[in-house]
């Protein structure tokens, strides 16, 4: 198990080696889709956010943002893509996994794209749980999963995911709303990724 994707180092390391395989260098055809599709403005939360193409473009639509990320790197770029375009928004240099009590049901939705499989595999309940916490009693986590085509054993990350393990894991507090293979993923993810769309169950 690679404990160093733990460390807020390692992420930063990335960034300046420019190893980031999972940045599409603009933002996501899904996510710009089913942002231009909401019907009102809405609090966001967007976890291991990197470079920030997809919560600045939610921001750039009026929508109240929070990109989080480990790399202070990587959240300096964002503020710094933010002042140069005029776009509002929050970010914060922080571990997902310490946000504190003031976040609680603050969001109507998660949005969630390669940092699941970013993070330590044995930290995916807690995650959930984070999730649930985060979001309003009627918020949704939107998220594209990847990657179904690995063996967990080969390591990560990213580290792999399965179908039916998102959909039992997420169960015990997540309604499943939708599930499917998107038509607008990108060609090299297009049979090794899923969307899913998650309502919050009161638990």
């Amino acid at each position: 198990m690679n404990h160093k994707v733990s460390s807020a180092h390692f992420w930063n390391q990335c960034y300046t080696d420019n190893n980031t395989g999972w940045d599409l260098g603009g933002v996501t055809p899904v996510f710009k889709d089913w942002a231009n599709n909401l019907k009102k403005k809405s609090k966001i939360i967007v976890p291991g956010a990197g470079n920030g193409y997809d919560p600045l473009y939610f921001a750039s639509l009026g929508h109240d943002v929070l990109a989080v990320d480990f790399s202070n790197l990587a959240i300096n770029r964002i503020q710094n893509e933010a002042d140069k375009n005029n776009i509002k928004i929050k970010t914060l240099n922080c571990d997902f996994f310490k946000l504190d009590n003031s976040f609680k049901k603050k969001f109507d939705y998660i949005v969630e794209y390669t940092f699941f499989c970013a993070i330590e595999p044995n930290k995916r309940v807690e995650y959930i749980n984070i999730a649930h916490k985060l979001l309003k009693d009627s918020g949704l986590l939107v998220g594209l999963f990847l990657p179904l085509n690995k063996d967990l054993a080969d390591g990560g990350p990213p580290f792999a995911v399965s179908v039916d393990e998102i959909k039992g894991s997420f169960s015990k507090k997540f309604k499943l709303m939708n599930c499917f293979n998107h038509p607008l993923s990108i060609k090299p993810r297009k049979n090794n990724e899923q969307y899913f769309e998650y309502k919050k169950i009161l638990v």
